[in-house]
């Protein structure tokens, strides 16, 4: 009971003293400030300077933290569209290099090194779709008869031979990978100059069979096509493995392929179709080796 009576006088204290402060504020204007008024003026002053510290000490955090929280929320929306821009910025970055690979590897590729007139003889043509199984060895090209690709036609990218056409429409053609299980091509070592079959096996490297060999290959051996199915000295790939000949079996090893056909995307196909011109007589094939 005691406390609420000291609440009491306490507010009624209080409310006086503001109200004499109005009344004395009112009276100082229209008195200019001067005489009684001014010294009850400063008398008021002083009186309320702690009340207004202690007022202004405690409203003050209170106004910075509502601005640092306006602030806040001002730098969130700015952060957000900041990593907005950024992503678009990347985005155009990204689509940008594509382009810029793309014509670097178009680029390339009209200027490939080819035997003979190969090269002016070929189109250049884009993979649109991979095989429909994982034991469908084939690519799908945008392009098709109406380009001039025909049956039986020779792919290669930059990195080397692709495989050949195996079926054509007006606007597309599919290719028959080198790693397809039935597809065989012969082939010639580069240095040691011995002749055989490299034969896919679905993935990875090629079975490769030499009967006529009589000495060793060693690891890492260029290999190229041998005219046949496909023109001469197209790249095939390397030796993976050094092999010694067997005795009346002459020497199988592997080859790696020089094309990554997990990442085709643009190839040349070349004018050439076995049984042309520029295909052997069979007196050219060494005997004794089974060609494609």
């Amino acid at each position: 009971m005691l406390t609420n009576q000291r609440f009491a006088r306490s507010t009624a204290l209080f409310i006086s003293l503001i109200t004499l402060s109005f009344v004395l504020m009112t009276f100082d204007v229209r008195t200019e400030g001067g005489g009684v008024t001014g010294t009850l003026r400063d008398g008021v002053r002083t009186l309320f300077d702690p009340v207004q510290s202690a007022v202004t000490a405690v409203i003050r955090p209170v106004a910075d933290a509502a601005d640092a929280l306006v602030n806040l929320a001002g730098l969130r929306t700015e952060n957000d569209r900041l990593r907005e821009d950024l992503q678009e910025a990347n985005r155009v970055l990204a689509e940008t290099e594509g382009i810029r690979t793309e014509n670097e590897v178009l680029r390339e590729l009209l200027q490939l090194e080819l035997p003979g007139e190969l090269l002016t003889q070929s189109v250049v043509a884009r993979v649109q779709a991979g095989g429909s199984s994982n034991f469908d060895f084939s690519v799908v090209l945008n392009k098709g008869a109406d380009e001039g690709i025909a049956i039986g036609q020779p792919v290669v990218n930059l990195e080397g031979l692709v495989g050949y056409v195996d079926s054509v429409t007006s606007h597309s053609s599919t290719i028959k990978l080198l790693t397809d299980p039935d597809h065989a091509v012969a082939v010639r070592l580069a240095t040691t100059q011995f002749v055989g079959t490299a034969q896919g096996r679905g993935s990875g490297d090629l079975k490769f069979i030499s009967s006529r060999a009589d000495g060793p290959v060693e690891e890492g051996e260029v290999v190229v096509t041998f005219r046949n199915r496909y023109p001469a000295d197209l790249v095939v790939g390397t030796v993976a493995q050094s092999a010694e000949p067997a005795a009346g079996a002459g020497i199988q090893t592997t080859i790696t392929p020089a094309v990554d056909f997990e990442r085709l995307d643009f190839v040349r196909v070349i004018f050439f179709l076995p049984g042309g011109d520029d295909t052997p007589a069979e007196d050219e094939v060494p005997e004794g080796e089974e060609v494609p």
